[in-house]
Parts: C-alpha cells; sequence; structure tokens
C-alpha cells in the first residue's frame, strides 16, 4: 500500500535548517558586521567633522560681527574669575555672542558631550565645546612652542588661529582630558558618559586617540590639521592646562 502525501501540507517540501547551517549563518552575520560597523563609526565621524566645520565657520563670523562693532577688539577671553581658560566664556561674554548667534549650538563641537543639557555653567563662567584663542593673559610658558602671540583685534594677522577644537588636557591625568575627534568619534568617559574624560590612561589628547581637530582664522578659513601636526600651547594663564592646535 502506498503512503499517502497530501499536497496541501506545506509542510511535506520544506527542508528545516541543520545546527551546522545555522551555525555557518550565525558566523556570517558576525564576520558582516565587524566588517561593517567600524567602517558605519567612520563614517559617522566624518559627517560630525563637516557639521563641526560648519560651526566653527560660523564662531568666525559671529566673533567678526562682534568686532565690526567694537572697534575691531575680538570678544574678551576673560573668565568671570579674571583668569583665562580656553574652553570657557564669561557670563557676559557668552551673553553677547549667544544673542548675536541666536544659537549656542554652534559654540559646542557636535562631539562634545556634557553631563546634563548645554551649557554648562560654573563659577568661572560657560564652559564651551572649543578652545577660544584670542586675547588671553597667559601668565606662564608650557608648550613647546612659545612664540605664540594670541589675537586681540579682527585685523591681526589674516593667518592667526582665533578657534579650534578643544583638544585639552592637564598636568593630573585624573583631571579633565578632552580628545574630540578620535578616527571613530570622540573619546566617552565611561564613568561619566561625558567628552569630558578623567582618570583615564594617557597624558594628553592624542595619547587618548584624538586624531586632529578643526581649526578656523582671521582670515576665515577653516582647517582640518592631525594632531601630529599641532603644536602645544598654553590652555589657561593657569599653570595646569593645555591645547593643541
Amino acid at each position: 500500500m502506498s503512503a499517502y502525501h497530501n499536497p496541501n501540507d506545506r509542510r511535506a517540501g520544506t527542508a528545516a535548517f541543520t545546527l551546522v547551517e545555522l551555525a555557518v549563518v550565525v558566523a556570517m552575520m558576525g564576520i558582516l558586521s565587524a566588517i561593517l560597523l567600524p567602517a558605519l563609526g567612520t563614517a559617522k565621524e566624518r559627517s560630525k567633522r563637516a557639521v563641526c566645520k560648519s560651526y566653527v565657520r560660523q564662531d568666525l563670523q559671529i566673533f567678526q560681527m562682534y568686532a565690526d562693532d567694537n572697534r575691531q577688539f575680538l570678544p574678551s577671553s576673560i573668565d568671570n574669575l579674571g583668569y583665562y581658560h580656553s574652553i570657557c566664556f564669561s557670563d557676559e561674554t557668552y551673553s553677547n555672542l549667544a544673542s548675536a548667534a541666536g544659537n549656542t549650538n554652534i559654540f559646542y563641537c557636535p562631539n562634545m558631550i556634557f553631563n546634563g543639557t548645554k551649557p554648562t555653567h560654573t563659577a568661572s563662567g560657560y564652559t564651551i565645546g572649543y578652545s577660544y584663542l584670542a586675547a588671553n593673559i597667559q601668565s606662564t610658558v608650557k608648550g613647546p612652542d612659545p612664540t605664540w602671540i594670541p589675537p586681540q583685534k579682527w585685523t591681526d594677522p589674516p593667518s592667526t588661529p582665533l578657534i579650534a577644537d578643544a583638544n585639552y588636557w592637564t598636568d593630573d591625568p585624573t583631571q579633565t582630558i578632552i580628545a574630540p575627534h578620535a578616527k571613530a568619534g570622540p573619546v566617552i568617559d565611561p564613568a561619566t558618559g561625558t567628552t569630558i574624560t578623567q582618570g583615564l590612561a594617557g597624558t594628553n589628547s592624542a595619547s587618548l586617540g584624538a586624531v586632529g581637530g578643526n581649526v578656523g582664522y582671521l582670515n576665515g578659513a577653516v582647517l582640518w590639521k592631525a594632531i601630529s601636526g599641532m603644536s602645544t600651547y598654553n590652555a589657561s594663564s593657569t599653570p595646569e592646562a593645555f591645547a593643541n592646535w
């Protein structure tokens, strides 16, 4: 007697995956993920660098507008306590620039992640997401290139840097170290989830993985510079902070 085959039984013609075939599929998915995820991270970082470059260019325009209304003098770099910190604006400076800009996002590299909402305010003033390099009152020489003369007016030499990505660190590796542009994005402190890293290995931005940053000049140009092509300069008028541009 022959076996009866129901042509409407869909399961009769369907072959299931074997464990070996399933393992091969899972392995291939893992390999593809390992190949594609770094590429996606790199592509995302390139996009962030483009946005960052646009912000720096807009910042330059705001600084020029301010200078045009103030006998070509650039906005003050002195914080609320009378010191210079490249990543801090006084309340007055921040308020003036924010009013002119209408959008304070341009003062923060898109890779800068703070704990909470921006802007971050302290007794010194507002922490920004770039190094502002104008008219500082440095009292110490810490970097290998002490010849840096900060600009005070928009009419200073056009090739002078005015604003740069905040590749910033201090003498004490347990304190602030910032690396906003690594190969696949910012370096994040796992303890805080921010780009204000603390207690991580390394003594400067490059050792944490920074590969470079955007630098804006008085002539309006914005150029990407590799970290290897940057010099180390004072980032404050107190003796602990350094920066690259």
